[in-house]
């Protein structure tokens, strides 16, 4: 009881720790999401402008009747990524100066060599020498860094990128404007970790797309947006924007801290006022119950138990517990007083059993048997003596048995019973045993009313006399138990009369086979010719049984 008592104590300390660790999951919980939807929504407000600046760094392209010839785009990205270590080696300075004296009188000689070319077209570009192309190479990479520089300049981007994403030429860069990549650098870029990426090559559209990434450009919180660039018709490159968003979630994370500890610390504050109204509306009320409870185990007092609960004055359902506890020590009182009774009752049912099975003139036949018997046959007047005390034993100790007995006990009082009764009839009364199983169980003296009526109104009733039997089996579902006679039988469908045979005896036999062993019982007889009664016991499975 001690033990018990000490765990109903960790009550509110229990409530308190499952209130506090639901509301910091649930606070947790919120943040996250709130967290999360934050980010999302700020990189979402961010996407519009990234947009621009991708369509900006394809207008470079688009705005220039060179590049934006058909083949010549092309053309320039072979030859940046050629002369990538020459170009990237340069030192560009003012973007506005193109081209030296030497570089402008060379130009012009090719175009004099070759006046039926257009300078826009494809062969143009295809039949110049490998010094004029550096040059045009490194003209237009001149205009496309400061292009990206100027678009870089006025936004807050983590860098400006132009990656060749062809067959063999995965990953290298053809244009860079911040980060630490540059032309003709390489980016190891793995498409099941970048789902826009490998959702642009397998479907060849043309549409911006964005995503988040962890490893692009670099290590970090990066989102990117995507623009696919198409040459003769094939998907050549991406221009990428990419912001880093890390100062935001530095942000959005402060914040989130901030709002976690002063929602906890309210939550904390909310928690101790509950557990006060807790402890007064429902704890001290418990250790109330409980004591009383426990006060009642050791005292038994209705009068206490019922005057502590009627102080308990909380308007709740332990209010209302305290009410039915009340109740219910006025119900165990008079339940007690009930069974007292009860108990009475079956003591004085108990004794009127036991004064049935020794009748008067039963205790006169076999007294006076024994002392006819003490003249003729002293031996067998001392064995019928002591059988007869034997048989008075077994019925006193049927006062206090409550429970069934072996029927192997059962049948041993018959046996001495049948004994005393054989002293008186003699020659007339023959018993015959038929018991092939005796491991059950049967109520004490609950076969004998039924052996004594075979005897008394069965053989007794015949001039000639005759025989009982007793016979026990057992059977795949219980046992059986027979006991029949050869005695002048009744009309079991005649009403009942006034015979001299014990019917009140037969049906308090009845019912306690019924109520003890389930057992039932069923009656034949025919006038002339004798009676048959059958008692049929189910077995009963060892969970079935006490212990």
């Amino acid at each position: 009881m001690a033990v018990k008592k000490q765990k109903n104590q960790k009550l509110l300390i229990q409530t308190a720790l499952v209130f506090l660790s639901v509301m910091i999951v649930l606070i947790v919980s919120v943040s996250a999401a709130v967290y999360t939807s934050t980010i999302n929504g700020f990189l979402k407000s961010q996407e519009s402008t990234m947009e621009l600046s991708l369509n900006e760094m394809q207008g470079f392209f688009k705005d220039d009747a060179y590049l934006d010839a058909e083949g010549v785009s092309r053309w320039y990205i072979d030859k940046w990524e050629k002369f990538a270590p020459q170009i990237s080696a340069l030192d560009f300075g003012d973007y506005r100066s193109f081209a030296t004296k030497e570089e402008a009188e060379m130009v012009d000689k090719y175009k004099a060599a070759h006046p039926d070319i257009e300078p826009s077209s494809p062969e143009f570009f295809e039949q110049m020498p490998e010094e004029l192309e550096y040059f045009y190479a490194k003209t237009y990479y001149k205009m496309i860094c400061y292009t990206f520089e100027k678009i870089y300049r006025k936004t807050n981007y983590h860098s400006l990128l132009m990656i060749d994403i062809s067959k063999g030429n995965e990953g290298i860069v053809i244009a860079a404007q911040g980060g630490d990549k540059k032309l003709g650098d390489r980016f190891d870029i793995d498409l099941s970790q970048h789902p826009a990426i490998k959702k642009i090559t397998e479907t060849n559209s043309s549409d911006v797309i964005f995503e988040k990434s962890n490893d692009f450009p670099e290590k970090g919180h990066y989102y990117i947006g995507y623009r696919p660039f198409f040459t003769d018709g094939k998907l050549r490159a991406l221009l990428c924007v990419t912001y880093d968003w890390k100062q935001i979630r530095l942000t959005t994370a402060r914040s989130i801290r901030l709002t976690l500890i002063i929602s906890i610390s309210i939550v904390a504050a909310a928690l101790f006022v509950l557990l006060a109204a807790l402890y007064r509306w429902s704890v001290r009320p418990v250790k109330k119950i409980e004591q009383a409870l426990i006060d009642y185990i050791g005292d038994k007092s209705s009068k206490k138990i019922i005057k502590k609960m009627y102080g308990i004055k909380v308007r709740n359902e332990l209010g209302f517990l305290a009410d039915v506890i009340s109740d219910l020590v006025l119900e165990v009182d008079l339940y007690n007083k009930e069974a007292l009774r009860t108990q009475k009752e079956l003591y004085d049912a108990q004794v009127q059993i036991m004064v049935s099975q020794i009748q008067p003139h039963f205790m006169y036949n076999a007294l006076a048997s024994i002392a006819i018997l003490c003249k003729l046959d002293p031996a067998t007047a001392y064995e019928a003596t002591v059988t007869f005390s034997k048989y008075l034993r077994g019925n006193m100790d049927s006062l206090k048995q409550t429970e069934p007995v072996s029927f192997e006990r059962e049948l041993e009082h018959l046996k001495q019973y049948l004994y005393i009764e054989k002293l008186r009839f003699a020659d007339k009364l023959n018993i015959q045993y038929d018991i092939h199983a005796t491991d059950f169980k049967v109520p004490m003296l609950s076969i004998q009313p039924i052996v004594e009526n075979a005897v008394k109104h069965g053989v007794g009733m015949k001039r000639e006399g005759g025989t009982v039997t007793i016979a026990a089996n057992e059977t795949e579902n219980g046992y059986e138990i027979v006991v029949s006679d050869d005695g002048v039988g009744f009309d079991a469908d005649a009403p009942k009369k006034d015979d001299g045979r014990s019917h009140v005896g037969m049906e308090n036999t009845r019912k306690r086979l019924r109520d003890m062993c389930n057992a039932e019982i069923t009656v034949t007889s025919t006038p002339g010719e004798g009676t048959t009664v059958r008692i049929i016991i189910p077995k009963v499975s060892k969970e079935d049984e006490d212990p």
